[in-house]
């Protein structure tokens, strides 16, 4: 793979980020005691991808965290009750990455995707009273998104869990059965890989309990029928801290093909730097009818919709499982530095013509350095991808893919 150009990149940016002028967020009051705050971030990222067919090298916005903008506004009823309201928007990208693609043997290689639109990631209000709990109303996150996605490691810029979101999600697998005469397969990483978290954000009212002993449980009641809940736990236990998430999201009311969706994390880390996350999660179909591409969004940018599937009568419900270990450390007098490792295997997800039975691995590292007082990260992440379906007639072979990224993220 060549990866001059990332390299050559790499060392630009650091340099930029070396001279920059430290920035904060804005404040702004009004006649009244409320506050707005107005916060953000620009995400860019360059990175070279390789189907074993063909390759290329792009820019592109973020995937798995995208440029945004948001204002936050806070205000207090009294000692015991607080109010507020967020608005925040996916920005327009020049080049969105789930839209990037490599040709087929003898198609064009690069395809490219522009974004023109602003998109709303969270528009909602909130009441909030010490005792008795929180509770939102609008478009934000329902009580079992993050389920599966627990985690300490400073490299959270790139995919974390979900090892289908990443840079070159939307790539898909060559098919080298007949070594002669590869064919593009139509099966993308993002439609292959994934870590099957609950529902992404979408209109819903959430019930927060107040958090006791570390628990904290959710409930939503999602527009259209669908519910959800949600728990998460933290402590410390001497030298190593603890998170848990685990969700479940019932979709019958709302699907016609999926029941439900559960899912759940851990992650540690211990005084020392060293971090360790595990997840694992399943998705239940209804019976014989297709999935719909549109059942479930997997993250920012274009592109991030399960594929449909005509072919599932008789197949597993697709599961996952995940691993990473890691080390946050403290190099650079700047910020800290992340070491990482991930793991994803995603079994039945993706499925192609007569084939009962598919998996999917992705395999990443990745390490990122933090600018703290300037609000910036920029990392390099290394993927690999391999993807198998097995049919009663024959077991078909695919190429992996592999990308490498260079990701930046300046914070306001």
């Amino acid at each position: 793979m060549n990866i001059k150009t990332v390299l050559k990149s790499s060392v630009a940016v650091a340099a930029l980020f070396a001279v920059a002028a430290p920035v904060a967020n804005a404040d702004i009051k009004n006649g009244n005691k409320n506050s707005l705050t107005i916060s953000g971030q620009v995400v860019r990222a360059i990175y070279h991808a390789d189907d074993g067919a063909s390759d290329k090298t792009f820019q592109s916005g973020g995937r798995w965290t995208a440029s945004r903008v948001r204002w936050i506004a806070r205000g207090k009823v009294n000692e015991n009750v607080g109010a507020g309201a967020t608005i925040e928007m996916n920005i327009p990208i020049s080049q969105v990455a789930g839209s990037q693609t490599l040709g087929s043997p003898g198609g064009v290689d690069g395809a490219q995707g522009t974004s023109s639109a602003w998109a709303i990631r969270h528009q909602f209000v909130w009441v909030n009273h010490k005792k008795f709990g929180k509770l939102s109303m609008g478009n934000t996150d329902p009580a079992s998104n993050g389920s599966s996605e627990a985690d300490f490691s400073g490299a959270g810029m790139f995919s974390g869990s979900d090892g289908g979101g990443a840079h070159g999600s939307g790539i898909a697998f060559m098919n080298s059965t007949i070594a002669s005469a590869p064919t593009a397969s139509g099966v993308t990483i993002v439609a292959s890989i994934n870590n099957l978290d609950g529902i992404s954000r979408t209109d819903v009212i959430r019930y927060d309990t107040p958090r006791f002993q570390g628990l904290q449980l959710k409930f939503g009641a999602i527009a259209g029928g669908a519910w959800d809940m949600g728990a998460n736990y933290s402590a410390k236990f001497g030298p190593v801290r603890v998170r848990a998430r685990a969700g479940y999201a019932d979709t019958s009311a709302t699907s016609a093909s999926t029941n439900y969706t559960l899912s759940g994390s851990v992650a540690l880390l211990h005084d020392s730097g060293l971090l360790g996350t595990f997840a694992i999660g399943k998705r239940n179909f209804a019976g014989g009818a297709s999935k719909a591409s549109t059942d479930f969004n997997l993250g920012p940018g274009a592109g991030a919709n399960l594929g449909t599937d005509t072919n599932f009568n008789g197949v597993e419900d697709p599961h996952f499982w995940y691993f990473g270990v890691g080390y946050n450390a403290k190099i650079f007098s700047p910020g800290g530095t992340a070491f990482y490792v991930k793991f994803n295997r995603t079994e039945d997800l993706a499925q192609v013509a007569n084939n009962d039975d598919s998996e999917a691995d992705s395999i990443g590292v990745a390490v990122v350095q933090r600018f703290s007082s300037i609000g910036a990260q920029i990392g390099v992440e290394y993927k690999n991808y391999s993807y198998e379906s097995k049919s009663n007639a024959t077991d078909n072979t695919f190429d992996d893919i592999d990308v490498i990224t260079l990701q930046t993220i300046f914070a306001f």
